[in-house]
């Protein structure tokens, strides 16, 4: 039924005889898009089967935020009318609108109509506040499991480093938070290169970074002062126009003309000023480019090349005392503005933050104090109080970042917009490559790392009354020049050969993406709706740097190169049966190709030194120790003349054996054993390793000793194209108990392609020439319960809340990537991580609280063959690990099995003034195998943790607290502090040795004009 039919009753009364309360508060299924709010006032109508009063005049020109779910009539059209100054009534099954009336009582006294309570003021609510409602209602109000921050919340604790940005939301964290300059999402214990996505306005930009051998970063770099929303998608998503993977996907919205814009007005301006302490400059070292290391007082001279010891690197750090309260060595500005003309909104922003080293945190650092412990890899956590003294600067996290953002509107007509935007941010950043952080002497200033990031997009939009058209598009592309000190050489490096010294340190990475998503649903009917979607990028790597084969360049990695493109297209239908049911089914199609254009550039060149190794198997012998005739003859048959015709053996065992038995002594030799050969594709099994399948057992006289080597051939590297695609389906069911409890139940399967880093010859990783890579596949089962607590705690204002959420997960992903004891890349089994999620809010518009816990129950790897390979010599890892096995990367990717996350606060004063404050902690990193191999003695110790130590932590329990108050209509501060505690620890997930911060306090003021 169109929009004027429906509009057609505008003769009907404005005011009416209220309704009953239980018919208002009756539960409906609705499902309204953000549009024109006469339109979404129609499909309303439709869905709630009511009859619609309303004079067309009085909503023209407003559109609604949307709203969709399965609750009450009055929550529903609360939210369909936010922010547009209407009050609703609802008489006899017959809705009607009317302007907010002004204030007919003494300020300040709430409207009170039948249906809910208002502030009592004529202006409209402003869009941004409206927006960020929408978003934290969504983690309840949606039948999948997600997380939301505002930009309230983001300027308000968005700490030192962007990392931060992800503290305090469930089960969410960021790899290598202090060395990195950037978000590297772990959702559920997941993380890695395309495995957490993350789309800024709709485009996609993230790097993979080489951190030798302690793994890789997934690195989106991202300004948290253009930050309008952030949301955290846990699990693969139905959402086929957002790219998602098998941990999930962050969403962040940027800042627009509405975050600026007051009510009713067309121009705004946004001024932010922001002043930190614990903050110090960094004291950058000399590079000594050019120079003849030889020249050069104190330049070691046994070793240019791995100069660790490179005087010319080393700073002595501040300490505590030089951490001023008042420093404001952290500082920012912000600048946004906007304007709207005749359906066009122009915006513009400029951010910029400069702060220093930080100083790390003073109490609780017993757990990495252990100076009893010997100073070796395994325990380079729980000593690294003895480097990073607490309370001192800790070098290499510095930051300078800049950007611009412009966006540009279209309002076509009320029914659709386009939309195009431009963001250019430039980052300084402090970093060091892991393995060049001392041991106990963690005084190493590195230079800074560089990143120019550029997006484009262009986003249309168009729902017009139709029941077939909802259609969202949006084409984009990101532009990203990085150069970052993580090649694996070093800032000052020499060579005998070539005596001058060069930056080797820098790694130069040129990563370009292209991209195109979209989404129309079709409304066939009130009860199904069918949508169709899907996604393409395409994405380009290439590098500056300079490879010559024919030159040492130490343990520097190569410079990748490679084109790489993906694609998903999906078809999702969503059918209510009845009111009390609701069922979701979908099927995505997905495909990839990838080329390695620098092996391929290699190879036309004729480079004949670029080649793989190819494990064939592995020979053994024992130790054998025994006197007497049978082991002489043992000795020369099988040890000393082994390989030699069986007839000179023999002569020479004719000649020696006399003068043996006449004087017989204990020989020791190794014997020659069978040879441990894989059983397909390089795989292995320990069944069929003589050192651990009792072999061994059978050999008289065998001393216990059993060895193994390699058998290897070495390969030219090969390029071809790598390419595959697979269908997945989806499947959901939600259930009303009543209008304010609801269960749901879904199943979704996905695949993770290979990455362009996974793509792409590397050191330290490289491909394994008897098994090409398949992709990850991923199930995800997931049940979550839901209650609305508002009508049981009598919250009845439209600003209040009162929710609980409980989500049990499972994940199953099976061919999970992953690095090899050879250092390849190959298939790991299978990995399966479990937990549950708890969230619960209550706000009541004075008193405010939000809890938020998690514990993993399960977070296991499997994988016969890869347990065999890393330990051959005594078979002692299982074959199921917890977090993952020995020199893989997703040993480095343990997150804490329990979290807990709560907020409270209140508004006071007409809430002008507002206080609050955050308590965040972390379970302390528990995997008895790592806790059982580092605690042996040193004599007893298993070389399996050689290449890639976890890096563990102790119990994490920060306080954060705030105080903002609104000085008048234009003008706000705000006084926040960051681990008030000033806990000294490493943060989960770390790969480099860095304390976290310590105690912060930052001021900021805020205007709009």
């Amino acid at each position: 039924m169109g929009l004027a039919m429906l509009l057609s009753a505008s003769s009907l009364p404005v005011l009416a005889t209220p309704l009953a309360a239980q018919s208002q508060q009756a539960a409906v299924e609705v499902n309204i898009p953000a549009q024109p709010l006469g339109d979404a006032l129609a499909q309303f109508a439709q869905q709630a089967n009511v009859q619609l009063g309303v004079d067309a005049a009085l909503v023209a020109g407003l559109r609604s935020g949307g709203v969709a779910g399965r609750m009450d009539r009055a929550r529903a059209l609360d939210r369909l009318l936010l922010g547009s100054g209407l009050d609703w009534r609802l008489a006899d099954g017959v809705l009607t609108l009317q302007k907010r009336p002004e204030r007919a009582i003494k300020p300040g006294a709430p409207l009170v109509t039948d249906a809910l309570q208002v502030d009592g003021d004529e202006t409209p609510r402003d869009v941004a506040e409206v927006r960020a409602e929408r978003g934290h209602d969504t983690v309840f109000d949606a039948d999948y499991s997600s997380g939301y921050k505002d930009r309230a919340e983001i300027e308000r604790y968005k700490g030192v480093t962007t990392s931060d940005l992800l503290t305090g939301m469930v089960n969410v964290l960021s790899g290598d938070a202090r060395n990195s300059g950037a978000l590297d999402p772990s959702i559920r214990g997941i993380q890695g290169p395309g495995r957490v996505p993350v789309v800024i306005d709709g485009t996609e930009q993230a790097l993979t970074v080489w951190r030798g051998y302690n793994g890789a970063s997934n690195r989106a770099y991202v300004d948290p002062n253009l930050i309008s929303g952030l949301q955290v998608l846990r699990g693969p998503t139905d959402r086929g126009n957002i790219r998602s993977s098998t941990g999930g996907t962050v969403v962040i919205n940027t800042l627009d003309a509405d975050d600026v814009l007051q009510p009713g007005r067309t121009f705004g301006l946004d001024l932010r000023l922001e002043g930190g302490n614990n903050s110090t400059d960094p004291r950058l070292p000399t590079l000594l480019t050019g120079r003849d290391y030889r020249t050069v007082p104190g330049f070691p001279r046994t070793s240019p090349s791995f100069a660790l010891n490179d005087p010319y690197l080393r700073i002595v750090p501040r300490t505590g005392s030089d951490n001023h309260f008042l420093s404001f060595g952290d500082r920012a500005v912000r600048v946004a503005s906007a304007v709207r003309i005749e359906g066009l909104d122009l915006f513009a922003a400029y951010a910029f933050r400069e702060r220093g080293n930080y100083f790390s945190g003073t109490t609780g650092a017993d757990y990495y104090e252990q100076s009893s412990l010997p100073s070796q890899n395994l325990n380079r956590i729980r000593r690294m109080a003895l480097g990073f003294a607490p309370g001192n600067e800790v070098p290499n996290t510095s930051s300078d970042l800049e950007s611009v953002l412009l966006k540009a509107t279209w309002h076509i007509a009320d029914d659709q917009y386009l939309l195009v935007s431009l963001r250019d941010s430039v980052t300084r950043y402090g970093e060091i490559m892991p393995s060049r952080i001392p041991i106990d002497t963690g005084n190493v200033q590195w230079p800074l790392s560089k990143v120019h990031a550029r997006a484009y997009n262009a986003e249309y939009k168009w729902q017009p009354d139709s029941r077939w058209i909802d259609l969202k598009a949006n084409l984009w592309a990101t532009d990203t020049r990085s150069d970052t000190y993580n090649s694996g050489g070093m800032p000052n490096f020499a060579t005998f050969a070539d005596p001058i010294i060069i930056d080797n340190a820098r790694a130069n990475a040129m990563n370009d993406r292209y991209g195109f998503n979209a989404s129309n649903t079709l409304r066939l009917g009130t009860k199904l709706d069918l949508t169709l979607s899907g996604n393409w990028q395409h994405e380009r790597l290439a590098s500056q740097d300079i490879y010559d084969p024919a030159k040492f360049q130490g343990w520097r990695q190569f410079p990748r190169a490679g084109r790489r493109e993906e694609f998903l297209v999906r078809l999702d239908g969503e059918w209510r049966p009845a009111s009390f049911l609701k069922l979701n089914a979908g099927l995505s199609y997905a495909g990839y190709w990838a080329v390695d254009d620098f092996t391929r550039s290699q190879i036309a060149k004729g480079n004949t030194n670029l080649k793989t190794t190819f494990y064939k198997g592995y020979t053994s012998s024992f130790q054998v120790r025994g006197i007497g005739e049978a082991y002489f003859r043992r000795f020369y048959t099988q040890s000393l003349f082994a390989g030699l015709p069986t007839a000179d053996v023999e002569e020479f065992i004719a000649m020696d054996l006399p003068d043996y038995l006449a004087n017989p002594y204990p020989i020791s030799f190794d014997q020659a054993g069978p040879a441990w050969l894989p059983y397909a594709q390089g795989r292995y099994r320990r069944a069929d390793n003589p050192c651990v399948n009792g072999t061994i057992n059978t050999i008289p006289g065998n001393t216990g000793t059993c060895i193994l080597q390699s058998i290897t051939e070495t390969v030219p590297v090969t390029a071809p194209r790598r390419s595959a695609h697979h269908w997945a389906p989806s499947l959901s069911a939600t259930v009303y108990a009543d209008e304010h409890t609801r269960a749901y139940a879904r199943y979704i399967e996905t695949w993770r392609f290979p990455s362009m880093f996974e793509s792409t010859l590397g050191f330290s990783a490289s491909f394994n020439p008897a098994a090409p890579l398949r992709p990850e596949h991923a199930k995800l089962y997931e049940v979550g319960l839901v209650r609305d607590l508002r009508s049981l705690l009598r919250l009845n204002r439209e600003d209040q809340r009162a929710d609980v959420k409980l989500t049990f997960y499972r994940s199953h992903i099976t061919d999970v990537v992953e690095r090899s004891t050879q250092l390849q890349f190959s298939n790991i089994r299978e990995q399966t991580i479990a937990g549950i999620e708890a969230e619960a809010r209550i706000d009541t518009g004075g008193f405010y609280t939000q809890l938020g816990a998690a514990f993993m129950t399960t977070n296991r790897v499997c994988d016969e063959s890869a347990a065999a390979l890393a330990d051959r010599k005594n078979g002692s890892i299982p074959d199921c690990v917890k977090y993952g096995f020995p020199d893989g990367f997703l040993l480095t990717q343990a997150t804490p099995e329990e979290t807990v996350n709560w907020t409270i606060g209140g508004r006071f004063f007409d809430k002008r003034l507002e206080i609050g404050g955050r308590l965040t902690y972390y379970s302390r990193y528990d995997n008895p195998l790592f806790q059982k191999i580092a605690d042996l003695p040193r004599e007893q110790q298993l070389d399996v943790y050689s290449l890639n130590v976890p890096f563990s932590w102790g119990e994490i329990v920060t306080a954060d607290a705030y105080v903002r108050y609104r000085l008048n209509d234009r003008f706000s501060a705000e006084l926040v502090g960051t681990n008030l505690n000033d806990r000294y620890y490493a943060d989960p997930l770390t790969r480099s040795m860095m304390p976290a911060p310590g105690r912060t306090v930052r001021l900021s003021l805020t205007g709009r004009f």
